[in-house]
């Protein structure tokens, strides 16, 4: 007990300090993890190390390795003014723009760098068409939510799939529960941009001027092709195995793992020299890699000290079974405001999910579900990296400093509410595994 007392502090203190001076949380963490894990449970350095996330961090290398390419010769930027121009100015669809461009460069592997990549342009198109800058930020960070999170390229959908398979799951069961899982997280997103899009009037912007966008280069043709194939390959297969019984299908679909076909595209591009190799092996995002592997650690160590059996416990003896979901996606909303969905929150609380599932008898999609949810629908805090990304991007000064943090901390609290609610009345329960 004292152990996993000490865990849970040194979880908190760990986030808090990470927050507090910009410090790398998965370093603090993982100090902690060993301190606790050697000096008071008796452990042995190398299973700690055993508790290492290697899957997750092989998705995450591989995603940075294949889409920077994309991302550094201007192919995804191209897109996104492709996709805004086909609108010709009619600025009532300019938030559901911003929210499908947001959607299609975070689904095609951009990720936490979507913000980066589209934001200046979207909120230059949005802000000239008198819309508010807060739907702006929404559409942008809740239209990359969903795009990323696909479990074929998609980061937190990939992260999600790796960790229920972590459960225990059977192969088949993972792969629905990725995706019901996704299908879920839409729901819930895509209703919460529709409700902020009526509060701010979104239906009452003005037409805006949009420029005809430039050709894609020859280089961004040869790059667009090859993220087209490449997201065939990851997702035909898997869609063709789910459905059809065959050993060859079967077969290849085992081979066209996202992780496979990614670095299979990344050779491809340095072939083709579609980009520097040396510049794009650089931008692995390694403060990323080192926080996730930090936390998961010490959280594998908390549970060996028996956090999951604990807050299992507590979930199914103190809190009515009717608010269990609700309780799950607010607890993941507060725990991910100033910290990480994918890194934190995720690896903490699926592990909960079986046992709370047997206990309750509740639907385990629907438990996974809420905590993604929960956890990404404070995916605006200006505290995390996503909001503070799509307020970096904005270039009106004004609004950066003294309308988006406010407003995005505010949307930060109503829509894990608005997401309660739905799982209060049982939206999220209609699929199974």
């Amino acid at each position: 007990m004292l152990a996993m007392w000490l865990c849970l502090i040194a979880i908190v203190v760990s986030i808090v300090i990470g927050w507090k001076f910009k410090q790398n949380t998965g370093i603090i963490a993982m100090v902690c993890a060993f301190v606790i894990g050697i000096g008071v449970m008796g452990m042995k350095a190398g299973d700690i190390i055993n508790f290492w996330p290697t899957t997750i961090v092989f998705y995450l290398i591989s995603i940075s390795l294949f889409f920077t390419y994309a991302n550094d010769n201007g192919t995804m930027d191209v897109l996104g003014h492709k996709i805004l121009y086909a609108l010709n100015g009619n600025a009532k669809l300019i938030p559901l723009a911003i929210f499908l461009v947001s959607l299609v460069v975070g689904g095609l592997g951009a990720g936490a760098s979507t913000p980066v990549i589209v934001g200046p342009f979207l909120f230059l198109i949005g802000l000239s068409a008198n819309v508010n800058p807060v739907l702006i930020a929404v559409c942008i960070g809740y239209g990359n939510t969903i795009g990323s999170g696909n479990i074929y390229n998609g980061y937190g959908g990939m992260i999600s799939k790796s960790l229920i398979e972590a459960c225990n799951y059977s192969a088949s069961e993972v792969n629905a529960a990725g995706n019901f899982v996704w299908l879920n997280s839409c729901i819930a997103f895509i209703l919460s941009v529709v409700i902020f899009y009526i509060f701010y009037k979104g239906y009452k912007a003005k037409r805006v001027a949009v420029e005809k966008p430039e050709a894609f280069n020859p280089l961004q043709k040869k790059t667009m092709v090859i993220v087209l194939i490449a997201f065939a390959f990851m997702v035909v297969p898997a869609l063709l195995n789910a459905w059809v019984k065959n050993d060859v299908v079967a077969a290849v679909a085992n081979f066209c793992q996202p992780q496979v076909i990614m670095f299979i595209g990344a050779l491809v591009c340095v072939l083709m020299k579609i980009g520097d190799e040396k510049k794009v092996i650089k931008s692995i995002p390694i403060n990323t890699i080192v926080m996730i592997v930090g936390v998961y650690t010490l959280i594998c160590v908390a549970k060996e000290a028996g956090l999951v059996d604990a807050m299992a416990s507590l979930l199914s003896g103190t809190i009515p079974k009717f608010l269990v979901p609700a309780f799950l996606i607010l607890f993941a909303a507060f725990l991910s405001f100033f910290s990480s969905c994918t890194s934190t929150v995720m690896p903490l609380m699926y592990p909960l999910v079986p046992g709370l599932a047997a206990s309750l008898g509740l639907n385990p999609v629907m438990l996974f579900a809420c905590i993604y949810i929960g956890g990404l629908s404070t995916a605006m805090s200006p505290f995390s990296t996503g909001g503070a990304l799509t307020i970096a991007s904005c270039a009106d000064k004004d609004v950066k400093e003294n309308v988006l943090p406010n407003g995005m901390i505010v949307a930060s609290l109503i829509i894990p509410l608005i997401c309660a609610v739905l799982a209060t009345i049982g939206v999220f329960s209609f699929f199974h595994i």
